[in-house]
């Protein structure tokens, strides 16, 4: 493991005392229903217990019943974060097009040069020099050879002002041209470097549906507030998209008597924007806990064979699309990493009401195989909650575009650390596949 890996590892677990999940003790349990569930031999939670409270809430309360559970069952409390990757920094973006990192991984120099990863809070400069290679071209093979550009720390204490900060998607664009890394982030222009490392292997996320030939070298997006992101097929903002540039150009729906046939300059306004932008305190509101319930016995393997997944969350944004990516091992090993996240299972899509509400539920075959009998690496580490900007999904594509410009990351249950993931912490959560 690359000296680097070893350093962040280790700020990770020094961190986890405070903040990544462990499993809870049960002198800790605010309860006395969860001290009486935490004396079983088949029941886990991994949360801090500062999260614990949240069981007690009505709403959370179905993921505490085990009367028909088939099989064990953990309980994984999903933080709230604005970070996906290392690189681009972060997902989110303010006004000026800089990286609001909240409840992530900050990359940081020591006095004597080194780059250290240290859980927090950040504002990072668009202008952050990533790691580079011999002749000066963005190389992202080492995610700790470059710190970030720090504008300054954030503070995330209620009342605080920057929990008004509006968040906005990154710029994009090209998808391809003369830098390294994968599609440009932030557009080109607005950056002196590309910040985006995924994919690393220089193509695209999913490039079954995205970019055409014609739109390698020439698309670009802007960035948008959240709210006002706009989506494919929208009538209402007098504005419409051209698919190969991305240019805007003025539609000609609109219907009236005097109108052609083709319609008017404009759009009828069929369709409506939220007025009110999301802030990062609207985005740190959510509370969102996974349950896994080992399923389907099979008594010639003497093993479960599949595990159901089931997600509650409230206080999300309202009206959303939301999606459950899992990150299953082999997105990390071998470095560097080549492959992406993909869905727990087919549909992953999680819809918020207009209450904030929102639940998922779906089953996988054989998702937590046992790590000495699992060549492929297809082992579940962890799963992740992440928004649509677009309010659409592309099938199992984890993004049309980058990190932060349509797919943007909500929550983890990785805790900013990668050696307590969920399943790691949990010796029950053993499948095997299926004869």
């Amino acid at each position: 493991m690359h000296r680097f890996a070893r350093m962040f590892l280790a700020s990770a677990a020094l961190a986890a005392v405070a903040v990544a999940p462990a499993i809870a003790e049960a002198d800790k349990a605010p309860s006395s229903k969860l001290q009486e569930l935490l004396q079983r031999p088949d029941f886990a939670i991994v949360a801090d217990p500062a999260f614990f409270d949240e069981l007690e809430d009505p709403y959370f309360r179905e993921l505490l019943r085990l009367r028909d559970a088939e099989g064990p069952v953990a309980l994984v409390r999903v933080i709230n974060t604005t970070q996906g990757p290392l690189w681009p920094p972060a997902n989110a973006a303010d006004e000026n097009g800089d990286f609001i990192l909240a409840n992530g991984v900050v990359l940081r120099q020591a006095p004597d040069g080194q780059v250290f990863p240290a859980i927090g809070s950040v504002i990072v400069s668009k202008d952050t020099v990533p790691p580079l290679d011999s002749e000066g071209r963005e190389d992202f093979r080492n995610a700790f050879g470059s710190h970030y550009t720090i504008v300054r720390e954030l503070d995330l204490s209620p009342g605080s002002a920057d929990l008004d900060l509006v968040i906005h998607t990154q710029s994009y664009g090209p998808p391809e041209g003369d830098f390294g890394g994968g599609p440009r982030v932030p557009m080109e222009g607005r950056s002196q470097y590309n910040l985006n490392s995924f994919p690393l292997a220089g193509g695209f996320p999913c490039p079954e549906v995205f970019p055409a030939a014609s739109q390698r070298f020439t698309y670009t997006r802007e960035s948008y507030p959240i709210h006002r992101n706009p989506p494919i097929g929208f009538q209402g903002d007098g504005v419409a998209y051209d698919i190969d540039t991305g240019a805007e150009y003025v539609p000609t729906t609109a219907v009236g008597p005097d109108c052609p046939p083709a319609g008017c300059d404009g759009e009828d306004e069929l369709d409506f924007f939220r007025d009110e932008p999301i802030t990062l305190g609207e985005w740190l509101e959510t509370k969102a806990w996974v349950r896994i319930e080992l399923t389907d016995w099979n008594a010639q393997v003497q093993a479960y064979t599949a595990a159901k997944f089931t997600v509650l969350a409230k206080d999300l944004v309202p009206s959303r699309v939301f999606q459950i990516m899992a990150v299953r091992r082999n997105v990390l090993v071998p470095s560097p990493i080549y492959k992406r996240p993909d869905p727990v299972m087919l549909p992953q899509i999680l819809v918020s009401d207009a209450d904030g509400r929102g639940r998922w539920s779906g089953k996988a075959p054989n998702p937590f195989p046992d790590p000495a009998e699992d060549p492929g690496n297809s082992r579940v580490l962890g799963t992740s909650l992440g928004l649509r900007a677009d309010h659409m999904t592309w099938a199992g594509c984890t993004m049309r575009f980058a990190p932060g410009v349509d797919s943007m990351a909500a929550g983890t249950t990785f805790a900013h650390s990668f050696e307590n993931l969920m399943p790691s912490n949990v010796p029950f959560l053993i499948t095997k596949p299926a004869p």
